[in-house]
């Protein structure tokens, strides 16, 4: 039995021509119907992530498509994990920027001239002020940090990725 990966296909249907040749409408039948057996979780593909492991079923008459690019189902598991990883990545150096940025406009926002006026008008706030000032600056460093953390273990990650099994 072959092993594929779901692309984000919106019916077995979809997925079955995409997993085998020249399928007739009674062999596209059958292959949907392997395909469910062997795999319970395409009942509902709404709830399957893509790059979700298939098992692909061999059939009598239906041949599979051959791969393009002939790597090995391991190899194309580590490159979709890779490619994985790298988005997330993406996605969290975003927010660590947008975080960042967000808190030097409220550090700036407490020492302008006019949020110090209004302090100046309720001195009994100024005690707060100062303590969610020092806290959005110890904040900002600890995310400095995570942040130099998680780019370290995603880098490991990927390096393991590309060293491939051993």
């Amino acid at each position: 039995m072959a092993i594929a990966t779901y692309r984000g296909e919106k019916t077995v249907a979809e997925l079955a021509t995409r997993l085998y040749t020249r399928l007739t409408l009674r062999q596209r039948d059958k292959a949907e119907t392997a395909l469910l057996r062997a795999n319970p979780r395409l009942r509902d593909l709404k709830r399957l992530p893509q790059g979700a492991v298939l098992e692909v079923p061999t059939l009598d008459g239906p041949r599979l498509r051959a791969r393009g690019d002939a790597a090995a189902p391991i190899d194309e598991i580590g490159d979709e994990v890779s490619a994985a990883l790298k988005a997330f990545g993406q996605r969290l150096e975003t927010r660590f920027e947008t975080d960042q940025k967000d808190t030097q406009v409220a550090l700036k926002l407490m020492k302008s001239a006019a949020f110090k006026r209004v302090l100046g008008e309720h001195p009994e706030l100024e005690k707060s002020v100062n303590l969610a000032a020092k806290t959005l600056t110890t904040r900002s460093k600890a995310t400095v940090e995570r942040q130099k953390a998680v780019e370290t273990a995603l880098k490991q990650a990927l390096a393991g990725l590309e060293k491939g099994p051993r």
